[in-house]
């Protein structure tokens, strides 16, 4: 897929593998595609002027391949943050400040459209451990428009349904959690518990057993909609960034 060297002279281009020579038309978002002008599907690897890595994972034992993230072009990602090894963020994912995503562990990796990791998140799995979606596993499963607000810890194995909210300073560590939940600030989900559906654990509340996590309320209707709110917000702030400011790729 890559070259073996560098062979561009081109200074706007930031694909360390670029093989277009002095034909290369690259520019700071927009990187080599299979032909010169054409726009790729995925973000070339590499160091970005704002300090964002997209780069392979080094192999272990629990990972044996190196492998490049793959970040579609239509994802916005902003200064210091990072993706390593084998993870697919999909289509119009806004990834903010200071993030660290690493598939070196365990991999693959998916985060599903719209989805909004906001800043100083960390995403990361338990050794060699996976979780099955679909009949294919996963260190870490994110589905479409859920919310993962700052300084939060999804740590796989995980799975995280669609439109679900990670507040702030949530830690989480090994779980199955629904669709439509509300997980408020502060909070604790451990030991491989699974969620159901639309279920809500208030903030700072510790879920570590099934039997808490079976007898979690319903979203209370005044948090309903506070989760598709956000999802709205970061992808409107996320294009801005990326059409108005240099900081984001």
């Amino acid at each position: 897929m890559y070259g073996e060297s560098r062979n561009c002279s081109n200074p706007h281009c930031f694909n360390p593998y670029c093989q277009c020579g002095e034909n290369c038309r690259c520019g700071p978002y927009y990187q080599c595609g299979e032909h010169v002008g054409q726009m790729p599907a995925f973000k070339q690897p590499g160091i970005y002027p704002q300090h964002q890595i997209i780069c392979y994972n080094p192999p272990v034992e629990e990972v044996p391949y190196a492998e490049y993230p793959k970040i579609r072009t239509t994802v916005v990602m902003g200064p210091n943050s990072y993706v390593f090894g084998d993870v697919y963020v999909d289509d119009d994912v806004m990834i903010g400040w200071n993030n660290l995503i690493r598939a070196d562990s365990s991999s693959p990796y998916y985060i599903g459209k719209k989805t909004n990791v906001q800043d100083f998140v960390l995403i990361h799995c338990h050794p060699g451990e996976q979780i099955e979606v679909d009949g294919k596993n996963y260190g870490v499963y994110i589905s479409d428009e859920v919310s993962i607000l700052h300084h939060a810890q999804p740590h796989g194995p995980l799975f995280v349904g669609r439109n679900t909210f990670i507040g702030e300073n949530v830690s989480i560590y090994g779980a199955k959690i629904g669709k439509d939940c509300v997980i408020m600030h502060g909070a604790t989900v451990a030991d491989y518990v699974t969620i159901q559906d639309g279920r809500f654990i208030a903030p700072g509340q510790s879920v570590w057993k099934q039997q808490q996590a079976d007898q979690l309320p319903a979203v209370p209707s005044k948090f309903k909609n506070l989760n598709q709110e956000i999802v709205d917000h970061y992808y409107r702030l996320g294009k801005s960034y990326q059409r108005n400011t240099q900081l984001f790729i």
